[in-house]
């Protein structure tokens, strides 16, 4: 694998029809210097003929990780094997999941980027297919300890905490009703701001973010990666900073389903328990 401006590591669970759509998507962007890792989590068969599919990508390497390592834990892994290769980070290292497609103007936009020594994320436009909102900014301003104990309350069960999610997803889609967005991602105010922590669907890392100590450790299997990113820039002196002009597609929940199960809430409740002791304490 050839060392490269831009990194994009992208995690597979059980999604190779979303992975192949987001290969053209990357083709259709015009994504030259990149090197592209894939990090398989699946716990199911490959379809017929995707390996002879991804071999039509000569900037990527696909590795089965053997096991579901969860999110970060397999961008973890692809990022060492990177590192194994080239001991030096990429000025962009961009962690996804699968179920988003980039624009055609995404790659140039960001390598235009300057003024970058206190950047340790960007969190693009993420324009949502199902509701046709943009996820970011994620989380403005750092939540209280309040809000965390009220999460902790919301996990304690999963019937609860889907009802909660019958709540947020119809105020999504009233929200997407009265603020349509353009075919293009367009939204009212394309000056960039800082804002606490960016949707975990697509992390855009500035090389910053490693070199200033913060990392892809997540403590718990799965949830809660946008806090520990967040908390990890606070940390360094570094900003998170909202860039509406970068703009992805969001087919979400490809992998996880809008509703959670009994074992899917216990995750979320895991991970909030680790960010209330490790940062509310």
């Amino acid at each position: 694998m050839n060392q490269a401006e831009i990194l994009i590591i992208a995690v597979i669970y059980n999604t190779y029809p979303e992975t192949l759509r987001y290969l053209e998507s990357l083709k259709s962007a015009g994504a030259d210097d990149l090197s592209l890792i894939l990090a398989d989590n699946s716990n199911m068969t490959k379809p017929a003929g995707f390996d002879e599919k991804i071999k039509d990508y000569p900037f990527l390497h696909y590795f089965a990780t053997g096991k579901n390592l969860g999110y970060f834990g397999g961008a973890g892994m692809g990022l060492k094997f990177y590192l194994d290769q080239h001991q030096k980070y990429p000025a962009w290292i961009l962690v996804t999941n699968v179920d988003i497609v980039f624009t055609p103007t995404f790659f140039t936009q960001l390598k235009s980027k300057i003024n970058l020594d206190k950047l340790a994320v960007i969190a693009p436009a993420i324009i949502s297919n199902k509701w046709n909102t943009d996820y970011n900014p994620k989380i403005i301003e750092r939540y209280s300890r309040s809000r965390i104990q009220f999460y902790q309350f919301l996990y304690s069960s999963f019937l609860l905490h889907n009802l909660f999610l019958i709540a947020a997803y119809s105020k999504k889609w009233l929200s997407g009703k009265r603020n349509k967005k353009t075919i293009d991602g367009t939204t009212k105010n394309n000056v960039p701001s800082k804002i606490y922590g960016a949707h975990g669907s697509c992390l855009v890392f500035h090389r910053n973010y490693f070199l200033q100590g913060g990392n892809l450790d997540l403590p718990n299997f799965l949830f809660g990666e946008e806090i520990h990113v967040a908390e990890a820039a606070r940390k360094s002196g570094l900003e998170v900073v909202y860039d509406p002009d970068l703009v992805i597609y969001d087919y979400e929940h490809a992998s996880t389903g809008f509703f959670v199960t009994p074992r899917i809430n216990r995750y979320y409740s895991e991970s909030n328990n680790v960010i209330f002791q490790r940062y509310y304490t």
